[in-house]
């Protein structure tokens, strides 16, 4: 238990460190933008590896390939390949829904579906019919679908730091919106920094409340 509690309380600060990393511009390393979500995909693993209990309930092992998934999302996208990076997102989402939906409630709750609606409403009367690539404006609409599924998912979870999870997915979403108004729309100001402040946010926050739910577990 003493190697889980370093392993997650030195993942916060190299976390942060990433981040900056890819917010300065004079440290032009490869794929610096994927260094973050990696480093949580990694201290998942290694979570799962130095606990009995967590290995045996694999509580986080859908959190590990989500944020693998994403990691690889980032790292293709700084080459411009536009439909594998949504690919890999759309792994890293359909990852959470793995987790999310079994604790789901099945009923849906009025706030999911005030939510939700909206977010597919601005999907396909927005941003999928000015997409120019037929491709592409395939791989959006789908795209769209999964990450409202994990949204959903997420919202309709009422265990342990709900509050926390609903967070996290509302700032993925968010940070999605945006990069979508921006490539399809209209340039966004300060985009780079309203999109990744969210996302790191978003990822980390994940780590953060599947840990101590499966601690808590």
């Amino acid at each position: 238990m003493r190697r889980f509690s370093r392993i997650f309380a030195w993942t916060t600060p190299l976390f942060v460190a990433g981040a900056v990393l890819f917010f300065t511009k004079a440290a032009a390393l490869p794929f610096k933008v994927a260094y973050p979500v990696l480093l949580l995909g990694v201290s998942t693993l290694l979570l799962l590896g130095v606990s009995t209990l967590l290995l045996r309930r694999r509580e986080l092992l859908p959190f590990g390939f989500a944020f693998l998934f994403s990691a690889a999302g980032d790292a293709v996208g700084t080459k411009g390949l536009f439909i594998p990076q949504m690919a890999f997102f759309a792994l890293a989402h359909a990852a959470y829904v793995c987790w999310f939906l079994p604790r789901a409630q099945r009923t849906p709750r009025a706030a999911s579906l005030a939510v939700t609606v909206p977010l597919l409403v601005f999907l396909f009367a927005v941003i999928v019919p000015e997409v120019p690539v037929p491709a592409e404006r395939i791989g959006v609409a789908v795209y769209g679908l999964v990450i409202a599924a994990m949204l959903c998912s997420a919202l309709q979870y009422d265990g342990a730091h709900a509050a926390g999870f609903r967070c996290a997915a509302l700032l993925f979403v968010f940070s999605d919106a945006v990069i979508a108004w921006n490539r399809f729309i209209g340039p966004v100001p300060a985009r780079t920094w309203v999109i990744m402040t969210t996302y790191y946010l978003a990822q980390y926050l994940f780590f953060r409340f599947a840990v101590k739910t499966a601690i808590r577990d």
